[in-house]
């Protein structure tokens, strides 16, 4: 059991997938319908779903386009669309535009707007008479595309630099575009930056022929000269040149010089492959019919006589459709296909949502539950996305901190989870040992209470690779063999996310929170869904009177931990009865508490810490407080035991919703979430 020195916390935290047409409020707003495929406003007006947070203010109190409503986890923007900065999705091309497309603007302050708003992004320190190379060096602009690098990164002589110029009529234009004079064409000297002053098919018949580009060389020493119309070139490091790659599978390059002036009929890759080619030398890859490239069109040789880096050819496959989330049905040409993996352009595949998951309503005009395969690799129009249906139990069978509690049937709480962690026990072997409850809020995140994951002592986040978690159990130990595995899953905690507020037991357990995201995303069944994350009415989530349900292993009225879950129905009581019982509660009922229970001997206990109290609102199980402090623990008999006859504090879940959201959403998009110095631990 948990020791937590006559304070028992619990923190839940629920991802809350919510409809607004789920919400009627008849005491604050006028009553009126909407539509399924309608969004109600907070003053409740109806718009259509997908004017929701699409960056222009439709509903008459804006509340369409807030940071609450549009940072929720099923706002998923698409890859080509801009997220504004309270969440909202616009056109990714419109970005910069000088028009507010966001309702907040933000659209408009990005950092990048100052570049594309002054025409020159960078701001060259190179005078007017000068060339500014790729690297930021300056030279003079005589010597752009003259034949002869003298930028250190031959930037100066690239086709990307030179293609443009117009050599005079006296001059010989090298293949990438430089321009060098007539008369040093085929005189034995390399005075192009290619060579291709020197190429055979200009000199043959004019002096000895030399290694050609398209034969391989008769020995392995790559011969240049570094002769040139300027002594600068002298004095430089002798040239590396480059061995010409194996042709790419579904695929081939060919050299640049074959795209302009030179007749490659006969000069195929075969006849290139192995021979030596200068720097500056660029290769145009490309790929079959059905295969797309992967990474650059254009491979350039260096001056250290390596390529950059060579592409490949992918085969063209659209991304694969069926996943914990989504069933999928796929066809080609008539013919039954996997949807498991990437499939083929031409594909067929009919789309649907497993069991306690719906599809998302939030961009229902943009997507299709039947689907096709295009010949770029994209499915279209864009499949159905699936969320989680949050919330939901399924009471299959009539009907344990918990005192006096009854034994649930796991599909009344099929969000609930159980925290264990790593121990040596007497005999030096590890056990995970029973710690605290927890609740479900996504398929790889769960909230808790932030003392189950805190060592007080040091005032340090506890280390993830020693929590363990079992979702879907009955039974209280982490390897009973009374577990039915068709219900059951366990998790490894991989990340504990604590608010930097929290100081534990010094700061009276304010801010008693914490999220542990698992190493392995759960599977949700009838059996396992998440609790619902109320992000709208925060003013109705507690209600003094109201009935909530919470679930636990707590100790029992005998003073042990139960060993089969139980649950408990408690109110919400003023939190003057919580102060009047015991002058304990004052300096614990911080501003992010509240108190529920009952002084009739039913009570959450030690051991139900971190779990949750969820409150039912039409239909629907919304996650308002995490067990948190529970004062008042009697001895009997040399054995600690809960006062079932206090009340108990619960983190009000409502107080922050902000964080939460917060940490779900860069999670989810920036698969990382800014670390706590003081009290952070991540798995190596």
């Amino acid at each position: 059991m948990k020791k937590i020195l006559n304070i028992s916390t619990n923190i839940v935290l629920i991802w809350s997938i919510i409809e607004s047409s789920a919400f009627e409020f008849p005491d604050r707003f006028p009553q009126r319908n909407c539509r399924i495929n309608e969004y109600r406003c907070d003053n409740g007006d109806c718009i259509k779903s997908e004017s929701l947070c699409d960056g222009k203010i439709d509903c008459s109190d804006r509340s369409d386009e807030t940071k609450g409503e549009c940072l929720k986890p099923e706002i998923d923007c698409p890859k080509y669309a801009f997220r504004c900065s309270y969440g909202a999705c616009v056109d990714g091309d419109k970005i910069c535009n000088e028009i507010n497309d966001c309702a907040d603007g933000s659209d408009e302050t990005l950092l990048l707007c100052n570049d594309t708003n002054k025409k020159s992004s960078k701001q060259s320190t190179c005078k007017t008479n000068q060339f500014t190379c790729a690297n930021g060096q300056c030279i003079d602009e005589t010597n752009l595309c003259d034949g002869s690098p003298d930028c250190s990164d031959r930037s100066d002589e690239t086709e990307t630099s030179c293609q443009a110029v117009q050599c005079e009529g006296f001059s010989f234009k090298c293949s990438y575009g430089a321009c060098i004079d007539g008369d040093l064409k085929c005189n034995g000297v390399r005075n192009c930056a290619d060579g291709s002053d020197e190429d055979t098919r200009h000199c043959a018949g004019n002096r000895p022929t030399p290694t050609p580009p398209g034969r391989k060389p008769t020995s392995n020493k790559f011969t240049t000269s570094t002769t040139t119309t300027r002594t600068t070139s002298s004095s430089s490091s002798p040239l590396r040149p480059c061995i010409a790659p194996e042709q790419p599978k579904h695929g081939k390059w060919s050299h640049h010089t074959c795209k302009t002036e030179y007749n490659c009929e006969n000069l195929t890759g075969d006849d290139l492959q192995g021979t030596s080619m200068a720097p500056g030398s660029k290769l145009n890859y490309s790929c079959d019919e059905g295969f797309k490239i992967n990474g650059s069109n254009d491979v350039y040789c260096d001056l250290k006589g390596k390529w950059s880096s060579i592409p490949e050819c992918l085969e063209i496959r659209c991304k694969a459709l069926s996943s914990a989330s989504t069933k999928s049905n796929c066809a080609i040409n008539g013919s039954w296909t996997s949807c498991d993996n990437p499939v083929l352009p031409g594909t067929m595949a009919d789309l649907s949502c497993h069991t306690s998951y719906r599809q998302d309503t939030t961009t229902i005009g943009l997507q299709g539950r039947h689907v096709k395969c295009n010949s770029k690799g994209k499915w279209q129009p864009e499949p159905i996305r699936c969320v989680p249906d949050c919330g939901r139990t399924n009471r299959l069978i009539a009907p344990t901190l918990i005192v006096n509690g009854s034994f649930p049937n796991i599909t009344e709480i099929p969000w609930h989870a159980t925290l264990y962690e790593a121990k040596k026990n007497d005999d030096n072997q590890i056990e995970k040992e029973f710690i605290c409850g927890a609740t479900i809020i996504t398929e790889n995140l769960l909230i808790t209470a932030a003392h189950c994951v805190y060592e007080d002592n040091n005032h340090q986040v506890k280390n993830p690779s020693n929590i363990y978690v079992a979702a879907g159990n009955t039974y209280r130990d982490y390897d009973s063999p009374l577990h039915d595995y068709n219900y059951v899953q366990k998790r490894k905690i991989n990340k504990i996310y604590v608010e930097c507020a929290y100081t534990g037991s010094v700061g009276n357990y304010q801010s008693d929170i914490a999220i542990l995201q698992v190493d392995k995303s759960f599977l949700f069944t009838l059996f396992l869904v998440p609790i619902c994350l109320d992000t709208i009415f925060k003013h109705k989530a507690i209600e003094i009177g109201g009935i909530g349900l919470v679930a636990g292993f707590g100790r029992t009225a005998q003073g042990s931990s139960s060993f089969i879950i139980q649950k408990i129905h408690v109110p919400v009581v003023p939190s003057n009865q919580c102060t009047n019982s015991t002058d304990e509660y004052l300096k614990f009922l911080t501003l992010d508490k509240f108190c529920a229970g009952y002084t009739n001997g039913s009570s959450v206990c030690d051991g139900d810490s971190g779990g949750g109290l969820v409150f039912e609102l039409q239909g629907l199980s919304y996650l308002r407080g995490i067990v948190s402090v529970g004062v008042g623990l009697q001895m009997s008999f040399g054995s600690r035991i809960c006062d079932s006859y206090r009340h108990a504090l619960y983190t009000e879940v409502s107080s922050h919703i902000d964080w939460i959201q917060d940490v779900i959403f860069k999670l989810k998009n920036d698969k990382y979430y800014p670390e706590c110095q003081r009290n952070y631990h991540q798995r190596k």
